[in-house]
């Protein structure tokens, strides 16, 4: 990371293996993730900054980049208001200046506080398995992130690190189905949190799945 602050993020990084599509080139879904990332981290630098979930993501390729090839990465705010958050991303080469990528992310605002986060999203293709429906890896990630913000957001919050999650799925949810995120607290000690979470249909409040995250603070043992 190069800088951040001001409602923009620079940093650069080197190609390499891992960041290569099977041609060999910068990988498109590695950009995506990238532009994500970056965009949200300047989210997350605001003073109060309330827990926010991704509505769109829309990502042009421009060039390729290979092994060995340094990316600059520069992410700005567009528009932020109370709702929602409008922010652009851009991938260049180092040597030339010569655009990758441009991306504009749409970002949510949330409640969050006491313990609780709430949160909603709309299905996009993004979200889905091979059969059409809400993938269930991402329906568990999303029980992680949003649990785990829900603890962050208390006063003093020590570090913490997963040691259970578990999701039972109710309901599949399809492409335009509008989703309710709903994660609480079940118990907080000194040296553990289980949290909870459900995901339900907006138009029925008939539920998705539910997802239960066991934390632990493995500073209080130090």
């Amino acid at each position: 990371m190069i800088k951040i602050g001001d409602g923009r993020f620079k940093a650069q990084f080197q190609v390499t293996d891992e960041h290569l599509n099977r041609a060999g080139v910068l990988h498109g879904g590695f950009t995506s993730c990238v532009i994500d990332t970056v965009t949200s981290e300047i989210l997350l630098t605001r003073e109060n900054c309330p827990f926010c979930v991704s509505t769109d993501l829309h990502v042009t390729f421009m060039k390729g980049a290979r092994k060995g090839d340094e990316v600059l990465i520069d992410a700005h705010t567009t528009r932020s208001g109370k709702s929602f958050a409008f922010l652009e991303c851009e991938l260049r080469h180092k040597r030339d200046n010569s655009l990758i990528a441009r991306g504009i992310h749409t970002v949510k605002m949330t409640s969050i506080g006491d313990g609780r986060c709430s949160a909603q999203f709309k299905v996009a293709d993004e979200h889905l398995n091979r059969y059409g429906v809400l993938h269930g890896g991402f329906t568990a990630s999303l029980v992680e992130t949003v649990t785990s913000e829900a603890l962050l957001a208390r006063p003093n919050c020590p570090f913490g690190v997963s040691v259970e999650i578990h999701v039972t799925f109710m309901k599949g949810a399809r492409p335009g189905d509008e989703v309710l995120v709903d994660a609480s607290p079940v118990r907080s000690g000194k040296n553990f949190a289980f949290m909870e979470c459900e995901l339900r249909h907006k138009r029925d409040n008939s539920i998705i799945a539910r997802g239960t995250h066991t934390v632990f603070y493995p500073a209080t043992k130090m």
